[in-house]
């Protein structure tokens, strides 16, 4: 059986933060989250699995850290979209917005590691989330606390970029001893002003998986590689 695949988003998300909030254990994490390998899509669920175990050890710092992590891979998704399509879909009424934002991040985390699903329902404001197949969440012994806080930032920074303030509830863990990971989102009730990060993406990662995560496929090296970042396709030129 296959080793589920690991997103080049979601290493290069973790790489980021934890240089941005644990600077001095950089050269640490490097050894499993090395640039190489995030540039070719060559980290597996092992190592990404270790990089996680080892910053539950960091304390108070895991909390800030994946969540730093997930508005990252949030912004750089999203950001990623045309558009046309982003002002689209900020335009749909808001009921239908919400359902439509969280398909988004359904897709999105699949995509991050494809083990993982994601279901949601929603009755006017709340929205109940079932996540099954969380990376962050895998330990040996029950914890005192979830770890899923990860998803809640990229479904919290989703919701953002598209004019919905929203506080997510980690209501149940597999962490903790629970049979599933369930998050309540409750969303504001007024529209908020998208942030300018819902224009373009917050910061470039130190180690750039690609501007458009694969979403472009064939055009990708065309509009990626003038800006410095990694293509994740050759140009086609270069596609015989």
């Amino acid at each position: 059986m296959s080793e589920p695949k690991i997103g080049r988003v979601l290493a290069a998300s973790l790489h980021q933060a934890i240089d941005d909030l644990l600077p001095m254990r950089v050269e640490f994490y490097q050894s499993w989250l090395t640039a190489t390998r995030i540039r070719q899509g060559a980290l597996g669920h092992g190592r990404i699995a270790a990089v996680i175990s080892f910053l539950r050890q960091e304390g108070d710092e895991y909390d800030a850290v994946v969540d730093r992590a997930g508005r990252y891979a949030a912004d750089w998704t999203v950001g990623a979209l045309p558009v046309v399509a982003r002002t689209l879909l900020r335009r749909l009424p808001r009921p239908i917005r919400v359902r439509v934002v969280l398909r988004l991040a359904a897709r999105m985390i699949r995509k991050l590691h494809d083990d993982c699903r994601l279901r949601a329902l929603v009755r006017r404001d709340i929205a109940v989330v079932t996540l099954e197949g969380s990376l962050f969440c895998d330990v040996r012994e029950p914890v005192g606390a979830p770890l899923c806080g990860f998803y809640a930032a990229v479904l919290e920074r989703c919701l953002e970029f598209f004019g919905m303030s929203a506080r997510v509830q980690l209501s149940r863990c597999r962490a903790t001893g629970d049979g599933t990971c369930e998050l309540i989102i409750h969303i504001g009730s007024r529209e908020t002003r998208p942030s300018a990060a819902g224009e373009q993406p917050v910061a470039k990662p130190l180690v750039a998986p690609c501007e458009c995560s694969g979403v472009l496929a064939i055009g990708c090296a065309e509009r990626c590689r003038p800006v410095g970042w990694i293509p994740c396709v050759p140009p086609v030129a270069a596609i015989p």
